[in-house]
């Protein structure tokens, strides 16, 4: 994943949602906390692993269908449906339909 997409608000957003989700333990619960409210910089190397690996686990880099990034603000809907962007979503849902 190219790291100029975690500079984007979207990111920030992702962040946010992921640590309501429930999806993270207590320790990475922390850090993800930190990360927003101190920035990724003011993270330790532990730190800083712990963060990238919540990310890595939490996240579709590519459609399965079309190969496009995920967005950030699409990724939970990604997580959730095996992989696919918003539109190749609606597409095969509409095509399931007819």
């Amino acid at each position: 994943m190219k790291k100029e997409r975690f500079l984007g608000e979207d990111f920030k957003v992702f962040v946010r949602d992921l640590i309501d989700s429930g999806r993270l333990e207590e320790k990475e619960l922390g850090i993800a906390k930190r990360m927003l409210d101190k920035g990724y910089d003011t993270l330790s190397d532990k730190q800083r692993y712990v963060f990238d690996k919540i990310i890595e686990d939490n996240i579709v880099e590519k459609c399965q269908r079309c190969g496009l990034d995920i967005p950030f603000n699409e990724m939970f809907e990604a997580l959730e449906n095996g992989g696919y962007c918003n539109y190749c979503q609606h597409m095969m849902e509409k095509i399931d339909k007819e």
